[in-house]
């Protein structure tokens, strides 16, 4: 399942990892393991089918549907109960047989408990920070119009800056420039309303956006963009309003409860599944 599932769930989200590992130490519960999954964890394991069920499973009964099932155990806290942590978990955050680990575990957090009852969405957000609610159609709207308003207001003051640029479209080329693109939750959200589709990136972690030298975004592109050059005559002064505008679309987000994020530009447009263009590059 992908991110289209969280989406159409009774609270739309989306998801991304963060290897917190809370989703395996958040407390007790069940972990569901089914007859044929077995034998690939015991050879992860490293042990005979006997021994890791043993070791590692219990028969439990279904509070959902009261048949018996095998569930993972869970690590023993200090007074001997179980300590809420999964047995196979290494430290906090390191699955041991992560290649071969249940099918339960590799569909979270795109359980129907998730996906359909409010209640099981809020306790899966309070356990993983890896998954983050869309706002509301009118809170979206609201912050588009807000930012947009922002955008040009940034524009003509870096142009009062005459900061020269010399189209060579390095500043893109994240590897050759030395630099990460971060932008908001907001500012991503808004760039892929204005451009929703997207040839592949030309290179690892670059923006998809960049296509043949030349950016595909300018309308939608994110603050980063809009306050980098190359001129070092005006660096100084175009990173000072960059952070002053980063503070006001931090302020507009808190504002509106938009949900706030921050994380390099072009991971955050692989989470949003970007389609090719119908006929090249847009």
């Amino acid at each position: 399942m992908t991110d289209q599932a969280g989406l159409a769930g009774v609270v739309p989200f989306r998801f991304r990892c963060q290897r917190s590992g809370r989703c395996c130490t958040g407390g007790s519960g069940f972990v569901w393991v089914e007859p044929d999954e077995v034998e690939a964890l015991a050879a992860a394991s490293g042990r005979a089918p006997e021994e890791f069920a043993r070791t590692y499973l219990r028969e439990v009964l279904d509070p959902r549907s009261g048949a018996r099932r095998l569930s993972l155990r869970e690590r023993a806290d200090s007074a001997g109960g179980d300590g809420g942590a999964c047995a196979l978990l290494e430290g906090r955050n390191e699955c041991t047989v992560y290649e071969a680990r249940p099918r339960h575990c590799r569909r979270f957090p795109y359980w129907s408990s998730v996906l359909e009852d409010e209640a099981g969405f809020e306790a899966a957000r309070a356990t993983c920070p890896g998954i983050t609610p869309l706002p509301a159609a009118e809170v979206r709207e609201r912050a588009f119009a807000e930012l947009e308003a922002l955008y040009a207001e940034l524009d003509a003051e870096v142009a009062g800056h005459a900061p020269r640029c010399e189209l060579s479209g390095r500043c893109c080329r994240f590897e050759e420039a030395g630099h990460v693109l971060y932008a908001t939750a907001l500012e991503t959200d808004y760039a892929v309303s204005r451009h929703p589709a997207a040839p592949p990136p030309e290179a690892e972690g670059r923006c998809p956006y960049h296509v043949r030298g030349l950016c595909t975004a300018r309308e939608g592109r994110p603050l980063g963009c809009r306050t980098y050059f190359c001129d070092p005559l005006t660096e100084a002064a175009l990173f000072e309003v960059h952070e002053r505008y980063l503070g006001r679309i931090r302020e507009l987000e808190r504002r509106l409860g938009y949900p706030a994020a921050y994380a390099p530009f072009p991971e955050q447009l692989l989470d949003r599944e970007l389609p090719p263009p119908a006929e090249g590059p847009a």
